[in-house]
């Protein structure tokens, strides 16, 4: 996992990401909500993609994962997670994921892309390790993909 500074790409890709998901997508552990979303690149335009330098392809998914601590009052704040994990297709073959830290004013979240093959179901499995507590724990989720 790293970070690289992208001062107008942040924001825009938080919006894209969000806006993308299909309901709400989170596990909770506690007071830790972590949400998740995974979509198709061809979902983003091709001029944006151009414009911010985006992956984008019919066979390259888009995955967002972002920590959120919920108060006693029902806001909720960022935390700093710390990921590891793999994706494994249905016949068992799996390959770590390298997500990439994106930070900014009010927001942590992580992103990578990821190939697949047509009507292809992904299973990620992560370690969440919530960074303010030293927490880890397990996360499962799938998505089938397919090429648009």
């Amino acid at each position: 996992m790293y970070r690289r500074p992208l001062p107008a790409l942040t924001g825009l890709l938080l919006t894209l990401l969000t806006a993308f998901a299909h309901g709400e997508q989170f596990e909770r552990f506690g007071d830790l909500e972590v949400h998740y979303n995974v979509f198709n690149s061809t979902s983003i335009s091709a001029a944006m993609s151009e414009r911010y330098e985006l992956k984008r392809g019919e066979d390259i998914a888009y995955v967002n994962v972002a920590g959120r601590r919920r108060e006693d009052d029902g806001t909720t704040s960022a935390v700093k997670l710390a990921l590891e994990g793999e994706v494994a297709n249905l016949i068992g073959q799996t390959r770590p994921l390298d997500f990439l830290l994106v930070e900014e004013p009010g927001a942590v979240y992580y992103i990578l892309t990821t190939r697949f093959s047509d009507r292809e179901t992904l299973r990620f499995r992560l370690q969440v390790t919530d960074t303010e507590t030293g927490r880890t724990y397990p996360m499962e989720f799938q998505k089938e993909l397919w090429k648009q």
